[in-house]
């Protein structure tokens, strides 16, 4: 971090930040991390008022050397990087999501699936009043009731409005669901603009109460990404809690995943929404229009090969194991 000529790193910084984090009451972490990437010169010496001067900036610890190569990273270099993270092995690159491996959890699955369209079974977990994977775990780790801030004809208005705003052709035409919002009302689009920014910030609260580092890292981005990553994060911690609610056997389990892989597929293909935090998902549809489907239906599959009775233990072959990597860890 510091040439020859620099002068000594934290040469009679350290008393300082110790006692700047005390008198601040900040936690130790954040003087001591700038003091490790830091310029020793960043500090005042003004002992009053112990501001970083404007000149301080960050670092990377990870940096290798260059070999003479300009600091600048071109678009081969960013290639070449993306091509290595992608090699397994020295082997050819792997596009998972193409792979289509049966498997007892998969089968299960779509035996489920016919189950549900044939109407000889029905979704257990919805039928409680709560919000389908919002449950009092959720809720209590929030601290506040979720979803209670709109009616389901607010709903469904604001995603008829969100509807109208997307990419001309995104979502097929279907019985019963409106594009047209051309004739609300003032009145009407200012509860749907409502509706929407409060998902969106009751999803940035679910965010941040079950993954704490995660949600530090988004604030980092832009106002829309940020916003597009909360839906995303929540849509995945409703299909987990799908998955771990306490049931009597696993095809109860296999039947409410299948109805929530059938939710999805509605809301891609038409935008059809059944619940308010769906609107949040929609709107990233809308969005992001080049967005698949087929990494959130992976990750449905990951968790069922999480499952004991469903999944395995082992993998007798690298391409099982990286398959279900990606699957859990990847999409």
């Amino acid at each position: 971090l510091h040439s020859s000529k620099s002068p000594k790193p934290f040469s009679g910084a350290l008393p300082v930040i110790f006692e700047s984090a005390i008198m601040s009451n900040f936690s130790l972490l954040i003087p001591l991390l700038f003091a490790l990437i830091s310029r020793n010169e960043a500090w005042t010496a003004n002992q009053l008022s112990r501001k970083f001067m404007t000149n301080t900036y960050l670092s990377s610890l990870a940096s290798a050397e260059r070999d003479n190569k300009t600091d600048l990273t071109g678009p081969k270099d960013i290639d070449d990087e993306l091509q290595r993270g992608r090699l397994l092995e020295g082997g050819q690159v792997i596009d998972f999501s193409s792979v289509k491996a049966s498997s007892k959890a998969e089968e299960a699955l779509a035996s489920a699936r016919q189950r549900l369209l044939a109407n000889i079974v029905a979704p257990t977990s919805d039928t409680n009043g709560q919000i389908l994977g919002i449950n009092d775990d959720v809720v209590g780790e929030v601290g506040h009731p979720l979803g209670a801030f709109a009616t389901p004809e607010e709903v469904q208005s604001c995603a008829t409005w969100i509807r109208s705003k997307a990419p001309e052709g995104l979502f097929q035409a279907k019985d019963g669901v409106s594009n047209d919002a051309s004739g609300f009302s003032d009145q009407q689009m200012r509860t749907a603009r409502s509706t929407l920014s409060k998902c969106y910030d009751e999803s940035g609260e679910v965010t941040g109460a079950f993954a704490k580092t995660f949600y530090m890292g988004t604030k980092l981005l832009g106002e829309e990404a940020q916003k597009a990553i909360w839906a995303i994060y929540v849509w995945c911690r409703r299909t987990d809690e799908i998955v771990d609610a306490p049931r009597d056997n696993d095809d109860e389990m296999l039947v409410d995943l299948s109805a929530w892989e059938m939710r999805l597929e509605n809301l891609w293909d038409y935008g059809v929404v059944e619940d308010v935090y769906d609107l949040a998902l929609l709107d990233v549809r809308a969005n992001y229009p080049s967005l698949d489907i087929t990494p959130f239906m992976d990750m449905i599959r990951g968790m069922l090969m999480d499952v004991p009775v469903l999944g395995q233990d082992r993998y007798d072959v690298f391409d099982e194991l990286h398959l279900y990597c990606y699957r859990v860890a990847g999409t």
